[in-house]
């Protein structure tokens, strides 16, 4: 039998299959989670410098700047 003569023939059956699959359908829609704005996390990098018994002006020449310039050449680095 085909699905057009079945739904003829058997109307209310094929009735009481829609109202089953649209009463799931909206269980389901009900349960559903969604987040519109989920959690992010971005990838960050933090590099520290630490020289002890040196002077702040020391540690930034000796230190900071060459590592800063080393840095800065890797590529998708927005801020250094």
């Amino acid at each position: 039998m085909r699905l057009p003569e079945f739904s003829v023939h058997r109307s209310v059956t094929v009735l009481m299959l829609i109202l089953i699959i649209v009463i799931l359908g909206l269980v389901s829609l009900s349960r559903l989670t969604l987040e519109i704005m989920p959690d992010l996390t971005y990838p960050i990098a933090s590099v520290i410098t630490t020289y002890e018994g040196a002077a702040s002006e020391d540690v930034e020449t000796l230190v900071t700047k060459p590592i800063e310039a080393a840095v800065s050449k890797v590529k998708n680095i927005k801020t250094v």
